[in-house]
């Protein structure tokens, strides 16, 4: 679930999991993510990472392609996947497309953001248009950035991974840019390695703006997987697109 500034190698791709703790948020996203296409219908995940979601709907009868640009991660979902279900592409998913159409399209958990660039972000969004059927839904999940548009200092945070290790965080926010530098320190006994990472935050009704630039146009927004409405104090929002000629 990476492009190239952020290296999602063995080491990170071994605690993602852990690093995520989102088990609850999986059926609900899987439901929601259902409920958009046919029965038996192709979907695509950019940032395909280790099948969190990708596999629950492939064990629903649909069609699963996937696209990430992490060799780690995408190793961890062929070992889960015994079956050989998900079709899986390694590339960077604002410039690798799979030649097929498909009826829902998703990228979630903050994955848009790894574009780190307003071009690349809109690259992004066009491959999605031509990636979509005449009626496809895409399914966008991202983070609010208000609160960290209002950062003025760096932040360090430690995340708890198992009883022999942890992991230490720091975010610094350059306002100017719409730019989080982050970096992740797995202490585990073993030699602490940093790795370094870009995210290029973007507000709901920018990505808006974007998506019809890409040629697509929003059909609902919400707070959550439950379908709760999306406010003003929402710490997220699961949007959801169709081509702009749809229906036409």
């Amino acid at each position: 679930m990476a492009l190239g500034n952020v290296h999602y190698d063995d080491k990170l791709a071994s605690v993602y999991d852990q690093m995520y703790p989102i088990e609850l948020d999986t059926p609900l996203a899987v439901d929601f993510i259902a409920g958009l296409a046919p029965a038996g219908g192709r979907v695509l995940e950019l940032g395909v990472g280790n099948g969190r979601i990708a596999l629950p709907l492939a064990g629903r009868g649909f069609q699963v392609y996937g696209i990430d640009g992490s060799q780690a991660m995408l190793a961890i979902l062929r070992e889960r996947d015994e079956k050989g279900q998900v079709t899986t592409i390694e590339g960077d998913f604002t410039e690798t497309g799979t030649g097929l159409t498909f009826d829902v399209v998703t990228l979630v958990l903050n994955t848009f953001f790894v574009a780190a660039t307003k071009e690349q972000q809109v690259a992004c969004l066009r491959l999605v248009r031509e990636q979509l059927v005449p009626d496809g839904k895409f399914v966008l999940e991202a983070f609010d950035p208000a609160p960290y548009h209002a950062m003025e200092k760096q932040e360090l945070s430690i995340r708890h991974l198992d009883e022999g290790a942890v992991m230490l965080d720091t975010l610094t926010v350059d306002r100017a840019h719409q730019l989080m530098y982050g970096t992740h320190t797995i202490i585990d006994g073993g030699k602490p390695e940093t790795k370094h990472h870009v995210l290029r935050y973007a507000f709901p009704f920018e990505i808006d703006l974007l998506a019809e630039l890409a040629g697509l146009r929003l059909v609902d927004r919400w707070e959550d997987w439950e379908r709760n409405p999306y406010t003003a104090r929402s710490p997220r929002h699961v949007s959801v697109y169709e081509r702009a000629d749809a229906g036409a």
